[in-house]
């Protein structure tokens, strides 16, 4: 087994309130993802999709009741449990690093789909290389992240003043690896929960898709689905979320 299966990823520790928050109905996964990654990827009967890092088969297992032909993956032991649990669909889920998709011949698959997960891999190059392998000639990637534009951890945040809400960006061009507090009103540091989360810009991940053999070939920026509720900011509030994306989503082919 390779070495990266083996350790630990701190997905483990949260598996079950991410599954907990999926089966809300409120949810940015059950109101904006979901409905809009299934306009772009527009799934034939029999399509043969790999869900990329899929968590608890959440996405995976709408992709199956739509007719695909599914393969999972995810290098949490916990969330891949978690998934045959759940999973009322025919899928293969396989415990693995993003990276190494050995169970997958090459020029098989149809489509990749990687939601909100690329943000928490560090070795992305490594993945899109193993993507290029596993698809077929003209087969494509579908990415759904955090604006790397709008949402940089501990780098962005609401700002109202003066009647408006915006936007306020301190960090953007650099990289970087942060540390997300899970638990943030737990006093033990014995019992916080944190997980990874890295920073790229726009630039960062072209350079990495030309690199290895891909062009963006659709890009959209997605809203939050959220209202506020009566206050003197409501209208502010509202205005913006409307004008500023939290999610993109790319869709990437090979050149």
């Amino acid at each position: 087994m390779n070495k990266l299966q083996k350790k630990d990823t701190s997905w483990n520790s949260v598996a079950s309130w991410y599954d907990e928050l999926l089966k809300g109905d409120d949810s940015y996964q059950a109101k904006v993802i979901l409905p809009n990654l299934l306009r772009v990827l527009d799934l034939k009967n029999g399509e043969d999709v790999y869900d990329l890092a899929c968590g608890q088969g959440y996405f995976a297992n709408v992709f199956a009741h739509m007719g695909a032909s599914v393969v999972a993956s995810d290098l949490s032991k916990n969330l891949i449990e978690t998934a045959k649990k759940n999973g009322k669909e025919k899928i293969n889920f396989y415990i693995s690093p993003a990276h190494k998709a050995q169970f997958l011949k090459d020029n098989t698959i149809d489509t990749i789909v990687v939601v909100l997960a690329i943000q928490n891999i560090e070795n992305i190059g490594e993945v899109f290389a193993e993507c290029k392998r596993v698809l077929k000639k003209d087969g494509r990637i579908v990415l759904v992240l955090n604006h790397p534009a709008f949402r940089v951890p501990q780098g962005s945040d609401w700002n109202f003043e003066s009647g408006v809400q915006s936007r306020i960006v301190s960090q953007y061009l650099t990289p970087s690896k942060i540390y997300i507090d899970m638990t943030p009103g737990e006093k033990n540091p014995k019992k916080k929960i944190k997980t990874i989360s890295f920073h790229r810009s726009l630039q960062d991940y072209m350079k990495v898709f030309s690199k290895n053999g891909f062009a963006i070939t659709r890009l959209e920026e997605w809203i939050s689905h959220k209202q506020s509720g009566s206050g003197p900011r409501q209208i502010a509030e509202d205005r913006a979320r409307k004008e500023i994306p939290m999610f993109m989503c790319l869709e990437i082919k090979k050149i």
